[in-house]
């Protein structure tokens, strides 16, 4: 790429039929000057350009980041989902089984409780009727007694 410099620095055969050297000058001088503000500007924006670049490629570096982290996220969760899933079902059978065992406990204790009331029943009609016998056999030993007791009173 020609440089400012390289139009300064250029110097162009005289010759006797042509254009004025001094108009030549004068018009060179503004190219000169305009083709430096050109030359400038262009190396701001070039360097401006590597910037936007640098940026550019930063961004896209933070957008991956953001992306894999989010991708990461999503398969965290989707794991602490699936867990809590796997433990609430662990938990229900556990509890499932507790009350299974707890069901089985209550009707042995109701088979026990039913014996021992089938054993206290048949115990209180055997001293129930050992007791009826008893009576009666006291009724019987006292009406005797007494028809004991009136024989002798009338002889």
């Amino acid at each position: 790429m020609i440089t400012p410099g390289d139009i300064e620095a250029a110097e162009f055969k005289k010759v006797a039929l042509g254009y004025s050297c001094d108009e030549v000058d004068t018009f060179l001088d503004k190219v000169i000057a305009d083709f430096e503000k050109l030359y400038r500007d262009n190396s701001k924006m070039i360097e401006k350009a590597k910037g936007q670049d640098e940026l550019i490629k930063y961004y896209k570096d933070l957008e991956d980041t953001i992306r894999n982290s989010i991708v990461r996220s999503e398969k965290n969760a989707e794991e602490t989902k699936k867990n809590a899933q796997v433990e609430a079902s662990q938990i229900v059978k556990a509890a499932e089984q507790q009350a299974k065992d707890l069901l089985l406990d209550a009707q042995k204790q109701l088979y026990q409780l039913e014996s021992r009331i089938l054993a206290l029943k048949t115990e209180y009609e055997a001293v129930k009727g050992k007791l009826k016998m008893m009576l009666e056999t006291q009724l019987n030993m006292l009406s005797q007694y007494e028809l004991e007791n009136i024989s002798k009173d009338k002889e």
